[in-house]
């Protein structure tokens, strides 16, 4: 078996990675909190619904600071975290996005041109997400404003109601796309959103140097498979 020459290229600053952990964590509470109003209803009990709701209107303005932590953060942030990196803006962004869609349609077969960060068709649904999930903020926070009564009949209740069902579609085809990724691209994915850095083969690297020369500012590192 020949030996490759891996490379480890910056992907993701600090500051996102602390508050995309941060919105997974509290995005889960507010799921989970949520999904039990759904499908018990009344059936919680006085007391124990009054207590979830704490939990979940909690969780909701949480996720809400760092949501918009992280909308701030395309404006201030550095370049692979603005909001100029995650959509289809030049002509090369636009042919890497025609490419990565293709790639979907046909069953994740074939090659897509490796990205930094997010690649062409993940910024632009990310930034959906963002949208989204601030409209969820919003309707939620409307209904605290609320008497009981009120709650139900309330149209920010079935704004809320909508984002919470396109926030877990978005959740799960983030997962899967995430899974699929590992096992056809091999970046580590997952492990770079922890320390930062994703895995490119040499020739990529080198590529992806040419296009983006801040990220050889960290020097080399490299390991053999």
């Amino acid at each position: 078996m020949n030996a490759q020459n891996y490379r480890l290229l910056p992907a993701w600053d600090p500051v996102l990675r602390f508050l995309h952990w941060w919105n997974v964590f509290f995005m889960s509470v507010q799921v989970a909190t949520g999904a039990a109003f759904m499908v018990c209803g009344r059936g919680l009990g006085e007391a124990l619904e009054t207590k979830l709701v704490v939990i979940h209107g909690m969780a909701g303005l949480l996720f809400g600071g760092g949501l918009f932590g992280r909308i701030l953060w395309l404006f201030i942030g550095p370049e692979d975290a603005q909001w100029r990196g995650m959509l289809p803006i030049s002509p090369a962004q636009r042919r890497e996005l025609a490419q990565t869609v293709s790639f979907y349609l046909k069953g994740f077969k074939g090659v897509i041109s490796p990205s930094p960060s997010h690649n062409a068709f993940a910024g632009p649904v990310y930034l959906a997400y963002m949208i989204i999930a601030s409209a969820q903020i919003a309707s939620g926070s409307a209904l605290l404003g609320l008497p009981d009564k009120l709650r139900a009949k309330a149209l920010s209740g079935e704004i809320h109601e909508t984002c919470f069902v396109l926030i877990l579609a978005y959740a799960g085809a983030h997962l899967i796309a995430v899974f699929i990724h590992e096992l056809t691209e091999r970046h580590g994915l997952v492990a770079a959103m922890i320390h930062g850095k994703k895995t490119f083969t040499q020739e990529q690297a080198d590529g992806l140097i040419e296009k983006h020369p801040h990220l050889n500012e960290g020097g080399r590192d490299e390991r053999e498979d």
